[in-house]
């Protein structure tokens, strides 16, 4: 039976579900999943290189622009929707089912 225990704020604690998800930390990862992780480390790595130079750059050069440390997601603009106003309502069908007798 699982160890469940209600804390003093009210929250459900399950100390089975705990030990097992420290012990899936523990065990060593697949053999695919360690080459994602070491791909997204070598991209990130990268970027930060990419950039330390470019902040090297803009010491030696003063005159040029600031350079803009964003990742890419928060650079895109959002695409905004129409407004609530600017929706029209649509006409709903209701299909009866007819009883024949």
């Amino acid at each position: 039976m699982p160890k469940k225990v209600r804390t003093a704020k009210g929250q459900i604690v399950d100390f089975d579900l705990l030990k097992i998800k420290e012990q899936m930390v523990d065990a060593p990862s697949p053999a695919n999943v360690k080459a994602r992780q070491d791909f997204i480390d070598q991209k990130m790595r990268r970027r930060v290189k990419r950039v330390k130079d470019q902040l090297a750059e803009a010491k030696k050069n003063p005159k040029q622009p600031p350079v803009e440390v964003k990742p890419k997601l928060e650079t895109q603009a959002a695409e905004q929707g129409p407004k609530i106003d600017e929706v029209k309502p649509q006409k709903r069908k209701i299909k009866r089912k007819t009883v024949n007798k």
